[in-house]
């Protein structure tokens, strides 16, 4: 990154700044979020950090769009209709700005509402040792059919969670669960036989290891302190720390607030599982992280979690897996030859259907359902207005897969004006997308940012 981009006193002048250097040249502009805002870097801020999820958005870049006169003022409403977790609906309202998500994952949708809910910190308190007591003396519990339960989880631990799932559902209000539930979801994977280092859930395996190593001896402690693990205590603990954060949002403006509106960023409704939509026009700003082609198994990270909560429907994962852009799985019959009306992506699909049938018809795929998700944020997106999205390549069949470059063809082929790119490199592996060849791992993340004229 230049060292002169951090020499500007206001970050209304670094936008300036970037629209006018993009406009000379239409070259990317290279940034790093992380030496923008050192003070961010590893930082327990607010209530980011209540349950962890793969592939979180960096917690710098909302924050940069945000706290500026230039996209958004103080009561705007901020629309992120790929919300994952939060962290644009969260740093939202620390900017004094309201709101708005979509996320087809239900852990991830739960996980948003208790972020970003202020709640009664005595009374959290107070409901912990009642769970607590409560847990401790149940006998009988029914606990919850997860998949390969008897794999991922000694008969101990299951009897230990089940107790404590019954105490939570004892408890009368529904926004105390919900906190509750999104601890008890965090302490999940932490007394699982899951790697707790791979983002999809992987059995713990020594010998996996050379004889001796760091890495053997690790996994060997792990699996002998899940004999002996404590799991009241680590529940307890987690929330004890949530409890923390959540005090921290007493600090938000009152006069802000969130929701979470939709399950698909395809159809962006007013309320949940309704179906009237949101207002054509009602949105100031969109800032949005939306998946990669094929990049992240959000369905199956959360697997464990989505199976203990009972939130995966009567369809289970699979149903809950077909509601994603950007899955991976598809029947054979679905498979067909298709185009996305992209010039350049469809010019390179041509190449991949020879490669590989079924890879092309998952990344065409992902473009046409990319498309209709945009075209509904541009819908709801006021005139004058802001839609900043933050995506990055891959390769498919060690073919480059511009992901980038086909958004910004769409949004342009419907009246978007692209005002300025920016590059980042990614210093995390949480974005891993290694597949046997027919993929690569994403290493920079593009910002790219649009204006929405009163003619478009």
């Amino acid at each position: 990154m230049d060292k002169s981009l951090l020499s500007f006193e206001s970050r209304e002048e670094l936008i300036e700044y970037f629209i006018k250097e993009y406009s000379l040249n239409e070259q990317p502009i290279t940034v790093s979020f992380r030496e923008l805002f050192p003070e961010l870097n590893r930082i327990d801020r607010y209530s980011h950090l209540i349950h962890t999820y793969p592939a979180k958005l960096l917690v710098h870049i909302p924050y940069f769009f945000l706290n500026n006169s230039f996209f958004t003022r103080a009561g705007d409403n901020v629309l992120d209709p790929f919300c994952g977790t939060g962290t644009v609906l969260l740093e939202s309202m620390l900017a004094g700005r309201n709101a708005i998500g979509a996320d087809a994952n239900p852990l991830a949708r739960l996980i948003s509402k208790v972020k970003t809910k202020r709640l009664q910190v005595g009374q959290l308190r107070i409901s912990l040792i009642r769970i607590l007591e409560v847990a401790r003396v149940v006998n009988r519990t029914e606990i919850p059919n997860v998949v390969n339960r008897d794999y991922w989880f000694s008969e101990n631990i299951q009897r230990d969670l089940g107790r404590i799932q019954y105490a939570i559902a004892e408890l009368t209000e529904c926004e105390e669960q919900d906190f509750f539930n999104v601890c008890f979801s965090n302490c999940i994977k932490k007394v699982s036989y899951a790697d707790q280092n791979i983002s999809v859930p992987v059995k713990i395996n020594p010998h996996r290891f050379e004889v001796g190593s760091d890495r053997r001896l690790q996994a060997e402690k792990k699996l002998m302190d899940l004999e002996l693990i404590d799991v009241f205590a680590k529940f307890e603990t987690v929330c004890q720390e949530n409890i923390r954060r959540i005090s921290r949002l007493e600090e938000l403006d009152s006069n802000v607030d969130c929701q979470i509106v939709s399950s698909d960023a395809r159809k962006l409704t007013r309320c949940i599982n309704q179906s009237e939509l949101l207002q054509d026009e009602s949105v100031d700003f969109i800032l949005t992280s939306p998946p990669y082609a094929g990049a992240q198994k959000y369905i199956r990270s959360s697997s464990l979690n989505l199976g203990w909560l009972e939130l995966t429907g009567d369809g289970g994962l699979t149903s809950l897996d077909r509601q994603n852009i950007g899955r991976e799985n598809y029947r054979a019959s679905e498979l067909q030859k298709i185009k996305t009306g992209i010039p350049s992506a469809d010019t390179l699909l041509e190449e991949i259907f020879e490669i590989n049938f079924k890879r092309a018809f998952i990344v065409a795929n992902y473009l046409n359902e990319m498309k209709a998700a945009l075209s509904e944020s541009w819908r709801v997106l006021k005139s004058e207005s802001y839609m900043v999205i933050v995506i990055g390549n891959n390769k498919v069949c060690g073919q480059e897969f511009n992901t980038q470059e086909y958004i910004t063809e769409y949004l342009e082929q419907i009246g978007a004006e692209l005002k300025f790119k920016l590059i980042d490199d990614i210093k995390s592996y949480g974005l891993m997308t290694k597949r046997n060849k027919t993929a690569d791992i994403i290493s920079r993340e593009w910002v790219l940012v649009f204006k929405k004229n009163n003619n478009a």
